[in-house]
């Protein structure tokens, strides 16, 4: 029987369920998980259950929840006759029941017949835990299946809390009976429950990476070469800037785990494809010579030039997101995170002030942009920047992009053709773009989000990686390669590898060997 780390397997559970792939996990029987998302977890679970209502012809609807997420309803006075239904057909399967009205009350087994644990109880989460082989990643009740016992009377249904289109209370009359296709089923509902919604973000959305292969010894001999007539500022000839350890490889798990609503990634390099990447629909490996407006500019190393020219790439969708492959997704997000229902663009300030001062050639990289874009925004709109963005996946639009640029072509033109990070750079991702579109009403401050940054050099960064891998309490997290270091590049390379296989250890379907 396979066992998790950190978990414990007995004959009792060996005995309840006769199956290798479960465990005792944390007081749970468990699902081994190797390869399941969080989505598709709550989506295999919500096909069993309405499979088995399904069969045993239990009378249920598919309602949609104020988070947009489906969940079951089912007649209160029928709540014994559905934990039978339930205690049957889950004999065999680890399927807990938790009630969430009712704070403290632990996970019971379906198998064991009780549904409703309390009489008032009426709001339960319905789930298998799953748990990986390390034990570091663990889906339980907050991954589950909603299910709601209303009570149905003869004039009117009454719920125990609103729902995406109802109210607490519903007249009979008005509950008219309709059928929705998703996840390849058909699913009992309620008239208009299922329909696009203004608050819902319906556009398409890719996201975009930009990463360099820093290991390769051709780039670093090309670099070297070409960086001998530069000056650049403090830092930006660190090799920490260039250095990769397959960071975009977990970055792109993030996405594959936390939002399976992209429609497509877009990796911005002039590197080798990764010897991990494999052909595949969902992912489109971009080269300079194909986003560039002016290729005699190129080859280049500087990320300022590959950020501004990002709204030329073939075939990306008019609402897009930019990271690194040092910025992950640290659990589930929505579409509503970065954009509203009309396309406005949602940034991450961060608390870090850009400072006073003007750019000089000793300066950043970084902090010479931000003092760039301070200096044109408040020429243009007459109001100054203060701070920095968050080292975070940042949501922007094609054709406010296409604007900033006609707005400002000569610094375009002057990035585009800077090899190296200078010190007249525009930073256009970072943060240009957001408060131009801030200042002429396509963007507002994301104020909701939750972000960390660590310093993966520092002592305190490695400590600070094993606190999130126990809390994965943030939606975004960066993975800093700082370039004055504490520690040392194999002590920072074992945690950060470690650390981003234990949080991401569900491969996706473009890795070789998936």
């Amino acid at each position: 029987m396979p066992s998790a780390r950190a978990s414990t397997s007995s004959p009792a559970g060996s005995r309840r369920f006769n199956r290798e792939d479960i465990v005792l996990h944390a007081g749970l029987f468990s699902l081994v998980n190797s390869g399941t998302t969080p989505h598709a977890a709550w989506t295999e679970d919500l096909l069993a259950l309405g499979q088995v209502l399904d069969d045993a012809e239990f009378p249920y609807r598919l309602i949609r929840g104020t988070d947009g997420s489906p969940f079951l309803a089912v007649d209160r006075a029928l709540g014994v006759e559905l934990a039978t239904v339930f205690a049957r057909a889950f004999a065999t399967e680890p399927f807990y029941v938790k009630t969430v009205d009712k704070r403290g009350t632990p996970p019971q087994l379906l198998a064991e017949g009780v549904l409703v644990p309390y009489p008032r109880a009426s709001i339960f989460k319905l789930f298998r835990p799953r748990v990986s082989s390390s034990g570091s990643l663990r889906y339980g009740a907050r991954s589950g299946v909603r299910l709601e016992l209303w009570k149905v009377g003869k004039d009117e249904i009454i719920t125990p809390v609103e729902n995406v289109l109802m109210r607490n209370r519903l007249p009979i009359a008005e509950a008219i009976d309709a059928h929705i296709e998703m996840h390849g089923r058909t699913w009992p509902t309620f008239e208009g429950m299922f329909e696009p919604l203004v608050s819902d973000v319906r556009f398409d959305i890719d996201i975009v990476f930009s990463w360099v292969d820093g290991t390769a010894l051709e780039f670093q001999r090309a670099r070297a070469l070409r960086m001998a007539n530069y000056v650049v500022g403090e830092g930006d000839d660190a090799s920490a800037r260039f250095r990769q350890i397959d960071e975009l490889k977990y970055a792109l798990r993030s996405v594959y785990m936390y939002a399976p609503w992209i429609r497509h990634i877009y990796i911005v390099t002039d590197s080798p494809r990764p010897r991990w990447l494999a052909e595949h629909p969902d992912v489109t490996l971009v080269r300079s010579e194909d986003h560039f407006r002016d290729v005699t500019v190129l080859p280049t190393h500087n990320s300022h030039a590959v950020e501004s020219q990002l709204h030329r790439i073939p075939g990306l969708a008019e609402h897009f997101i930019y990271s690194n492959d040092d910025m992950f997704f640290g659990r589930p997000v929505d579409p509503s995170i970065f954009f509203s229902p009309g396309g406005i663009t949602k940034f991450i300030e961060a608390t870090t002030r850009i400072g006073m001062g003007d750019s000089n050639v000793s300066r950043s990289g970084f902090e010479n942009a931000a003092r760039v874009n301070r200096r044109l925004l408040r020429e243009r709109f007459g109001a100054m920047t203060t701070r920095h963005l968050e080292h975070a996946p940042t949501p922007l639009r094609k054709s406010v992009m296409t604007e900033l640029e006609a707005e400002f072509e000569p610094e375009f033109i002057a990035t585009a053709a800077s090899r190296f990070r200078s010190s007249t750079d525009i930073s256009v991702t970072n943060s240009f773009y957001h408060y131009y579109a801030l200042m002429t009403g396509r963007a507002v401050v994301q104020e909701n989000a939750a972000v960390k940054y660590i310093d993966t050099t520092t002592y305190q960064g490695l400590k600070d990686m094993k606190k999130l891998l126990k809390k994965r309490g943030v939606d975004f997290f960066c993975l800093n390669d700082g370039s004055f270091p504490e520690v040392s590049a194999a002590t920072r390379a074992k945690a950060v590898i470690g650390f981003l296989g234990e949080y991401y250890p569900i491969r996706a379907p473009w890795e070789l060997g998936a």
